[in-house]
């Protein structure tokens, strides 16, 4: 029998918190009920850092955000940034990093579902560069993101069992 593939980013939050180090970052810990992967201190302010972890090689980066994530960056945009990231050794030049403020982080994201997607062209490897979307495309936004989280907050608070369920 095949074993499935297992992708954890414990690795990924090790080699963050290492290459954070090596940019000035202090005081770096994983967060607890933050809505993001680390807290970490530079020049006297606290960062609210959400890893977006590829585990491929190679190719272009894709993954979810979700909207607790998208909610609390834009609340916190001065302090709230996203690290995206690849690679798979213990070796941290053989890893890829970049950096993102909320604004940058928010024009490679689209809604699909309710879970935000984001899309970077990776056709070279230090440069990453935001895809052209389709027409039909529904882009980020902090309106967007703003309203869903309310209407996020109204599905929270109401209960959706049928009558024959209660």
């Amino acid at each position: 029998m095949a074993r499935a593939k297992v992708v954890s980013d414990r690795l990924a939050k090790v080699k963050c918190k290492e290459w954070l180090e090596k940019f000035g970052f202090t005081d770096i810990k994983p967060a607890r009920n933050q809505s993001c992967d680390l807290t970490a201190k530079k020049s006297r302010k606290t960062y609210f850092i959400e890893i977006k972890y590829s585990s491929k090689d190679e190719g272009n980066f894709f993954g979810t955000v979700m909207l607790t994530e998208m909610f609390q960056a834009i609340s916190n945009r001065e302090n709230y940034m996203f690290l995206v990231c690849r690679g798979q050794g213990e070796n941290i030049d053989d890893w890829f990093f970049k950096l993102f403020n909320v604004k940058e982080f928010i024009k490679c994201c689209t809604l699909t579902t309710p879970i935000f997607l984001y899309h970077l062209d990776a056709k070279v490897s230090s440069k990453l560069t935001v895809p052209k979307f389709s027409k039909h495309t529904t882009l980020a936004s902090e309106s967007l993101i703003k309203q869903m989280w309310k209407d996020f907050q109204q599905w929270k608070s109401t209960s959706y069992m049928s009558k024959e369920e209660k």
